[in-house]
């Protein structure tokens, strides 16, 4: 389905992830016409808040916006907020709603009840598809699950891996480390600029174990790939804006049947041949080779003494892990080419 002059709805659009999705709606070539939401700024231009936008007209409030006009919704809400959102949006007729938030990535009621609580649209669960299509295909039905920024980056540089080599594989330790904008716009103690300034923490833990709710994401979509343990995930607030890094280290039930490097950075070139946003390399990669792009950063070494593999991957958390890719899985819904209207950020 090619739909001309798209009319696009955002619902929350004055968030970090919301704003970007402005950003870069406002000059898709395909998109007509842009409704934006906020409750906080209703009424007032969008440029006027956010000056760095080139985007013409106000916010207005939810109601406001008719649902089933629309070609391509996407709702910024925060989790648990959201669904009750997209329930009413789908119920009102909107074509395809690409939620950026928790509620719909996993597919098992009980496993998101146990990380997030009660669920406000569980029937709408089974509908979702996860929208990785790098890994999970093509988006399809009308209700799209965005990933989350932490389970993109892991995902992508451990699909290939678990896919090959399933129940060979005895752990995976996750580091990750991520700029501040990835905890939302609403400020908090530990967001606070002087809690935050010139210092690296590490968070998700409760009780003194690591606890952290993109885990169940990571492990849910893993293990439809391959056979997949338990995941210990341990995220960091990094002192900077934007951006993601994750050391993933991989231990196998035999140390003898470790790959090279070179190996898997020739499964990654097999299977992510023709996936434009990402890139495997042999050097290590930094955050600023991914901030502000949607790109996909990958690359892996080997600790032949302690017998590990190493996995690196980087991301920018506001575009490939959060809208930059739900711009490419409305283009990717909608019959369009992935890149269309992010070519400047490959």
């Amino acid at each position: 389905m090619w739909v001309v002059g798209l009319k696009v709805g955002i619902y929350g659009g004055s968030g970090y992830a919301g704003a970007e999705l402005v950003r870069l709606l406002a000059g898709h070539p395909e998109v007509g016409a842009l409704e934006v939401s906020s409750r906080g700024y209703a009424g007032r231009g969008i440029s006027e808040v956010f000056p760095q936008l080139a985007a013409e007209g106000n916010y207005v409030e939810p109601e406001e916006i008719d649902a089933s006009s629309l070609d391509a919704t996407f709702v910024a809400y925060g989790h648990g907020e959201s669904a009750a959102a997209v329930e009413r949006l789908l119920g009102a007729g909107a074509r395809l709603v690409v939620d950026l938030s928790a509620d719909f990535r996993l597919s098992d009621i009980e496993v998101y009840e146990e990380w997030y609580g009660q669920h406000p649209a569980p029937a709408l669960l089974k509908e979702s598809h996860y929208g990785l299509p790098e890994v999970f295909g093509v988006p399809k039905g009308r209700l799209v699950a965005n990933p989350g920024c932490y389970p993109t980056a892991a995902i992508l540089a451990l699909a290939p891996v678990v896919g090959r080599l399933g129940a060979g594989v005895r752990s995976v330790t996750i580091n990750a480390l991520s700029g501040v904008s990835g905890a939302g716009a609403k400020p908090s103690i530990k967001t606070h600029f002087v809690t935050a300034n010139e210092s690296v923490s590490p968070y998700g833990i409760v009780s003194g174990s690591p606890r952290h709710r993109h885990t169940p994401e990571i492990e849910m979509m893993l293990r439809r790939v391959g056979e997949t343990p338990e995941v210990t995930f341990v995220p960091h607030l990094l002192p900077i804006s934007r951006g993601e890094l994750e050391t993933i280290v991989v231990e196998l039930q035999d140390s003898e049947t470790l790959p090279g490097a070179g190996d898997v950075l020739g499964w990654y070139a097999e299977d992510y041949e023709g996936c434009g946003f990402v890139e495997a390399r042999p050097e290590p990669p930094h955050v600023a080779h991914v901030a502000n792009t949607n790109r996909a950063r990958l690359s892996a070494a080997v600790d032949v003494r302690a017998g590990k593999l190493l996995l690196f991957a980087a991301v920018d958390n506001l575009l490939k892990g959060a809208a930059g890719a739900a711009v490419q899985n409305m283009n990717l819904a909608l019959g369009y080419p992935e890149d269309l209207g992010l070519e400047h950020l490959k």
